[in-house]
């Protein structure tokens, strides 16, 4: 089964995850019907330096041709806010990748440093977060003046239903038995139609337990009690929030997946920490967001979740043997990008070949 991936490697450290993702890709080409070709597709701050574009028409096009997307990172300190990070908007709004998937999952052998008391992990860390991801506030249509600014939070019900159906139908998918919205109803005009379309589609899925809950209590009931949480869908400002604020209860950003999806079109996977420059070219960054996002790539766009699950035991495994010095313990080995990376592709390597 022939497919392929587009790569854009982008600033900082992104590089260094992006080799270790691909090397995954390879070893699942050897030792599976899939096969994968690889086509580069520049964008983000050094591409900004050298085209006046963080996203090269060439670039996009060669995206919207593949099959899938694996991106690394984007962003130096050297330019503006925006200015490199930018071409992720472009890429989820000209592609129209309305799901934005945010996996937080807490390893069994990592739960001793997870920075919560042990009696609010309880039984464990699994969430998947569904963040609506092209309205709201970061659709970005505002203004800047002088002495004031403002942005529209504007909220359709296209937007709302898509993306509150693909949950429900990710938590049905997955075994979850329950869906959380997350919304500001008692406020915003926006969430008010959120939670009444969330109350209508879920009447198709009475199978599923539902539950509604204010944004800042989320917040709270995240860090009491993470494990009460399966499915949780919510807007775009909201869901960029709280799944970073989860990512930092399972030892580190730099473990935390992500996919920007669109379920008919080339859809895009990245790790969610940022380029990180300060660390870049060391071999110290972690490149388990990026090697879990191409598991996420593997399950949504191609379709297998069995490869998926092979990549998640393979992770699981190395984290036994060695560690980056983002999640080190005395305990552990401390190990480089590329040596995880190997240690991952290793194990992985000898699971596919059982």
């Amino acid at each position: 089964m022939k497919k392929t991936i587009a790569i854009t490697r982008g600033d900082g450290c992104g590089p260094e995850v992006v080799n270790e993702g691909i090397k995954i890709l390879k070893i699942i080409s050897e030792f599976t019907n899939y096969e994968f070709e690889f086509k580069d597709a520049p964008a983000g701050g050094e591409v900004w330096k050298k085209y006046d574009n963080n996203l090269p028409d060439q670039s996009f096009e060669t995206i919207k041709k593949s099959d899938a997307l694996l991106f690394g990172a984007i962003g130096l300190p050297d330019l503006q806010p925006g200015v490199a990070e930018s071409a992720i908007l472009k890429i989820r709004q000209g592609l129209d990748l309305y799901i934005n998937l945010r996996p937080v999952k807490l390893y069994q052998v990592l739960r001793e440093i997870c920075p919560l008391k042990d009696e609010f992990i309880g039984k464990g860390i699994d969430i998947t977060f569904v963040r609506e991801n092209t309205e709201g506030l970061y659709k970005n249509i505002g203004r800047l003046e002088e002495d004031s600014a403002e942005n529209l939070m504007l909220y359709t019900r296209e937007g709302c239903e898509r993306i509150i159906k693909y949950a429900f139908e990710f938590a049905k998918r997955k075994g979850h038995s329950k869906v959380t919205s997350v919304d500001k109803a008692n406020i915003l005009k926006p969430s008010q139609l959120w939670r009444k379309i969330f109350h209508e589609i879920s009447q198709n899925y009475s199978d599923l337990k539902t539950e509604d809950i204010y944004i800042d209590a989320f917040c709270q009931w995240l860090i009491r009690a993470p494990y009460n949480f399966q499915t949780v869908v919510t807007g775009n400002m909201f869901g960029d929030i709280i799944s970073d604020e989860a990512a930092f209860l399972i030892g580190s950003l730099g473990m935390a997946s992500s996919g920007n999806i669109h379920p008919s079109r080339v859809s895009m996977y990245e790790p969610i920490h940022g380029s990180a420059p300060d660390i870049a070219g060391k071999g110290v960054a972690n490149p388990i967001g990026t090697i879990l996002s191409v598991k996420l790539m593997m399950e949504e766009s191609f379709n297998s979740l069995e490869i998926g699950t092979e990549i998640d035991l393979a992770v699981e495994e190395a984290l036994r043997e060695g560690r980056t010095v983002d999640i080190e313990t005395e305990s552990f080995k401390t190990l480089s990008t590329k040596e995880m990376g190997d240690l991952i592709a290793s194990k992985l390597k000898s699971r596919l070949k059982a």
